[in-house]
């Protein structure tokens, strides 16, 4: 997934598989908690549509204010590595940055629906249309370190997989409401 194409296709196909994650569960689905430290399903989806919100602004606003030097550059080339090193199993876990933690932000999955759509929305209309090399484009990820344009394109697809992959595993988990 190295092409502008492919990101495209990323985002569009990771976008209908987190909605379908959720559809048509009822509240006890969705606020179960499989585990005492473990994210409920409305804080996994709450926790995503505010990382995809401030990924996407900072793509479309931050991120093109200014081309990278071709240090910064150099040091975003292997930034599609770094993100599958740290999204691509689902192992382990990693402590989000408090500004991204679960809040009760939103209370319907409809609400947090419509934000994610609209915010994955901005960001496909973006990419198709900018005439912008991305690659020249870097900013720093919290955990992930120098990504250019693409870069954070594929972390929010990855991230998003993911997450997924936690809202399954929560209704896997004993005790799920059936």
């Amino acid at each position: 997934m190295t092409n502008r194409a492919q990101l495209i296709e990323g985002l569009e196909t990771s976008a209908a598989s987190f909605g379908a994650a959720f559809k048509g569960l009822g509240s006890g689905q969705f606020h179960f908690k499989p585990g005492p430290n473990r994210w409920s399903i409305a804080e996994t989806v709450e926790h995503v549509v505010v990382a995809e919100t401030g990924s996407g602004k900072l793509l479309r606003g931050k991120l093109i204010r200014e081309a990278a030097t071709p240090e910064l550059i150099e040091a975003a080339r292997d930034g599609f590595s770094r993100v599958d090193g740290r999204l691509l199993k689902r192992e382990g876990g990693f402590q989000a940055p408090d500004f991204v933690l679960p809040t009760g932000r939103w209370s319907t999955p409809d609400e947090m629906t419509a934000v994610f759509d609209e915010t994955r929305q901005a960001t496909l209309e973006f990419l198709k249309a900018t005439p912008l090399d991305l690659t020249r484009f870097v900013m720093p990820h919290p955990a992930l370190g120098a990504l250019n344009g693409y870069g954070w394109v594929y972390f929010v697809i990855r991230h998003c997989v993911w997450h997924i992959g936690q809202i399954d595993e929560a209704k896997g988990a004993p005790g799920y409401p059936r």
